[in-house]
């Protein structure tokens, strides 16, 4: 038995902005869409999926952010800078620029504009432990 695929679920008050707002600065397609307007939506790039749930209120949601958690995903990228350049270019909402982690991560975040904070990194090469 093998997990063949995955995605986030991000209730919001809006899927057809949302989605607007994945597509034209995020990069992702439409893979979805269901109602007029839109209920429901799944968005993807390469191999990374988000679905979007339209909800009469967002008092319940509440991005991990207001929690004290760093991200509400987590995209692995082959190339962290090359895509931090691209959505600046399309001016998303930085948290914060390509920054080498000492867990050899080179990650960058960004905010959507219902608050939900994206990182993507790419894992860099890392010194082998002495000993090994």
């Amino acid at each position: 038995m093998h997990i063949l695929r995955s995605a986030v679920y991000f209730p919001v008050l809006d899927v057809r902005a949302i989605g607007v707002y994945y597509r034209d600065v995020l990069g992702f397609a439409c893979e979805y869409s269901a109602g007029d307007p839109p209920e429901f939506a799944l968005y993807k790039r390469g191999e990374a999926s988000i679905m979007f749930r339209r909800v009469a209120s967002s008092e319940r949601s509440c991005p991990n952010e207001a929690q004290g958690g760093a991200w509400d995903v987590f995209l692995w990228v082959d190339d962290a800078e090359a895509f931090y350049a691209e959505l600046r270019e399309k001016a998303a909402e930085v948290v914060y620029p390509p920054t080498l982690q000492p867990y050899g991560m080179k990650e960058f975040a960004v905010r959507d504009p219902n608050g939900y904070i994206l990182g993507f990194g790419e894992a860099m090469d890392q010194p082998s432990p002495q000993g090994s």
